[in-house]
């Protein structure tokens, strides 16, 4: 869905903490990525 970033527990359950680091990060680089171009950045 558009907007929404998630990881983590959220998404896996009881995720590990090596994983849940992970999905922030992928997290993150998909809201810098989706800002940049609505935004024109």
């Amino acid at each position: 869905m558009e907007e929404i970033f998630a990881g983590g527990d959220i998404v896996r359950g009881g995720a590990t903490v090596i994983l849940a680091m992970g999905d922030g990060r992928r997290a993150a680089a998909g809201m810098d990525k989706y800002l940049k171009e609505k935004y024109n950045l």
